[in-house]
């Protein structure tokens, strides 16, 4: 239509020119639509960026998603079966197909609390199971359509370890951070290599959430957790079954032979190893029961430990973990509590035996080797037994879960024990660094190894130099405690548990030279009770003599503890040197004390009383004799416990008290079962040993016969 012709076009041409007038700094139609171009052309320069953009946003945080969209690329292999089922995998789910949609919901996808150290994200195996086989057929008869729904093809489930690094995320301490789990259910056709290829090609489109977090995911491993039975063929599973055969026929033959036909054959006789460990007459009541309750108490701390280290790295259990040992710091001392009895017990009995002492006493120091070679031998034959069925189980058990385990293990213990198995063999593990040992726990009884021969070394020259050898003592206790103080100093530890475990566990807490205080302790304690405390008084006594001088020494210890509760001294290193000092002196003296109290009530405060008359309950003394083998093998429980579970367990207090009261019943069940048929026949073999070595005549008695 011409304009000139168009009324309706000539007026707005009026009143735009009026306009004009009107407004003269008004943009004339040519200028607007020069400004339209403009943004045409720069929205067309930008369309690049955009799809870019685009293609990272709908990139999906479900794997198993990102999986079959890649094989819709042209530059994706679609001729293996592993690439045509999932193509058919990923064309079933946009029908809305169940089988597929089971297959989808079986994946993990989602990655949520990353950050806050979550990682894992595992699907759920039962789902996938249900994608090829009929499920709750006897459960229910609705919704047939979905659980009748069955793939054309086999799938299998599959786990994806990914090492995500970001910048955000929170670590664990100088521990590696945990690697993300991912479960997935897959066909399968998909041989590992080819799935591997696959998913670091999908991994490589991050979705936009991971570019803010500044994700990146790097596949490690790929895994089908089910029994495959390698580790049955290794010398471990040969010498663990070798060794439970031989003990097994032994057993057999002490109990259908008459009794007293071997004496070999009767340290494995079950009945009287029954008596013996039912029998608590000979014990000291009160230690038994310290034992069982120092022992539960490690248990609770390796029962949040354990899984912190193997499996769960999550916010709330570093959390939990945390405020145990820095708010309920009795928990982790209550080690102290065995190496104050262990020097109690090497002293006492030492001392005790008025026939050695004499013997001794008249052979000239240098004929005393002989005699400590001896004591040696018998102590380092009561551990080592144990210590090589634990690492056979360790070593065994790891290589089992690393077949069937959903999880990754993150301390392949069973690699350890290939490698420095001699170090626990020879009791030199707390020498070296324990993040690489087999059974690092155990560090504790090397130290007690060489406490014992030190102690057996000082106990030889005090036949022949009783104030030398007490003067070297109380000089060891005093220079360790000021070797503790100062390296405490050093470290400077803060109430952060990051930087009390760094600085603590290698330095302080594994340190040999540290232990050694509680034990010298209880070693003086020993001496002075063998020997008659006069008029009933400790050593405590004697260093804090009368009632004033105890109660401002209480006093100060309180004021100590109560400052370390005002959060203006978290950072102070010299009251917290100082603290950690002074509970591991006091956990060590009221030991000693409720040790004292057993044989004798009268002058000891009704706390004292109550508390022997606890331990020496009737279940605390069976139990007592337990211990050992109970501390040996709670955290290999707890491990395989922590492997074996499907799901992580929430940190819910109730939750984990439940599972700790668990763990206790049934790492008893098993002590009682190693300690019947392992641990008392070895102690018994060992005596007989022994017994037969001290009968034999020797080269003087030999010369006088002749």
């Amino acid at each position: 239509m011409n304009k000139q012709f168009n009324p309706k076009f000539n007026a707005s041409s009026s009143r735009l020119s009026q306009n004009l007038k009107a407004n003269p700094c008004q943009k004339s139609p040519s200028s607007v639509l020069n400004s339209v171009k403009l943004k045409m052309l720069k929205l067309l320069l930008l369309l690049p960026v955009l799809a870019q953009a685009l293609d990272s946003s709908f990139a999906s945080s479900s794997l198993l998603e990102g999986l079959t969209q890649l094989m819709l690329s042209p530059s994706t292999n679609q001729t293996t079966r592993c690439g045509q089922e999932l193509l058919a995998l990923h064309a079933a789910w946009q029908r809305h197909e169940a089988w597929a949609l089971k297959a989808f919901d079986a994946s993990g996808s989602g990655y949520a609390n990353i950050l806050m150290g979550d990682a894992h994200f595992l699907g759920s195996r039962v789902t996938c199971q249900a994608v090829n086989q009929l499920v709750l057929r006897y459960y229910t008869s609705k919704q047939q359509h979905l659980l009748d729904s069955l793939a054309p093809f086999g799938f299998d489930y599959r786990v994806v370890y990914v090492n995500s690094t970001t910048r955000f995320k929170l670590r664990f301490l100088h521990r590696p951070a945990t690697l993300m789990h991912i479960g997935l259910c897959v066909p399968q056709s998909c041989e590992r290599d080819e799935l591997e290829q696959l998913l670091r090609q999908t991994l490589a489109v991050q979705p936009l959430e991971h570019q803010y977090m500044e994700l990146q995911p790097q596949l490690v491993y790929t895994k089908k957790p089910q029994f495959v039975g390698r580790f049955l063929k290794s010398r471990a599973f040969r010498l663990l079954i070798t060794l439970l055969l031989l003990v097994l026929l032994l057993t057999l033959l002490s109990n259908v032979l008459p009794k007293g036909w071997s004496r070999v054959l009767d340290c494995f006789h079950v009945p009287s190893n029954w008596q013996r460990l039912s029998d608590s007459s000979k014990e000291i009541a009160v230690i038994n029961g310290l034992r069982v309750v120092g022992a539960i108490s490690l248990l609770i701390l390796h029962v949040t430990w354990y899984s912190v280290t193997s499996v769960n790295q999550t916010s709330d259990m570093l959390e939990g973990i945390a405020n145990l040992w820095l708010h309920h710091p009795y928990v982790p001392a209550m080690l102290e509590v065995f190496f104050t009895i262990s020097g109690f017990l090497t002293v006492s009995n030492f001392l005790s035996n008025r026939a050695q002492l004499q013997r001794l006493a008249e052979q000239p120091l240098s004929s005393n080797l002989v005699a400590y070679l001896k004591s040696l031998l018998q102590r380092y034959l009561r551990l080592v037994p144990m210590q090589i069925v634990l690492m056979l189980l360790v070593t065994v058990a790891i290589s089992y879960y690393r077949e069937v385990s959903l999880l990754h293990i993150q301390e392949p213990l069973d690699d350890y024990c290939a490698q420095s198995w001699w170090k626990n063999a020879l009791l030199i593990q707390d020498l070296f660094n324990t993040d690489y040992l087999c059974a690092n726990w155990t560090w504790s009884l090397a130290c007690e190894m060489q406490f014992h021969m030190l102690a057996m070394f000082l106990l030889h020259l005090y036949v022949h130099r009783p104030k030398l050898v007490r003067r070297l003592v109380v000089g060891i206790l005093v220079a360790n405690l000021v070797y503790s103080l100062a390296i405490l100093i050093t470290l400077r530890v803060q109430l952060r548990f990051d930087n009390a475990f760094s600085e603590l566990t290698e330095g302080f807490y594994f340190n040999p030279l540290v232990r050694l205080q509680t034990y010298a302790v209880g070693g003086i304690y020993a001496h002075a009770h063998v020997n008659g405390m006069r008029d009933g008084k400790t050593p405590l006594d004697l260093v804090f003599p009368g009632r004033l001088v105890k109660s401002l020494a209480a006093a100060a210890v309180l004021w100590v503890i109560w400052q370390l509760k005002l959060e203006a001294n978290d950072l102070n290193t010299h009251l917290i040197a100082t603290a950690i000092v002074i509970v591991r002196l006091v956990y060590s003296l009221i030991t000693l004390h409720l040790i004292l109290a057993n044989f004798s009530t009268e002058r000891c405060s009704f706390v004292i009383r109550w508390g022997t008359q606890l331990l020496q309950a009737n279940c605390f003394q069976f139990l007592g004799k337990l211990t050992f083998t109970f501390y040996l093998i709670h955290p290999l429980l707890i491990m395989c416990f922590n492997y074996g579970f499907s799901y992580l367990l929430p940190s819910d207090f109730s939750l984990w008290s439940i599972i700790s009261i668990a763990y206790t019943v049934i790492c008893f069940a098993m002590s009682t079962v190693l300690t019947l048929f392992l641990e008392m026949p070895f102690n018994r073999l060992t005596h007989l040993l022994m017994s037969s070595l001290a009968t034999q005549p020797g080269p003087a008695s030999n010369n006088k016969n002749k």
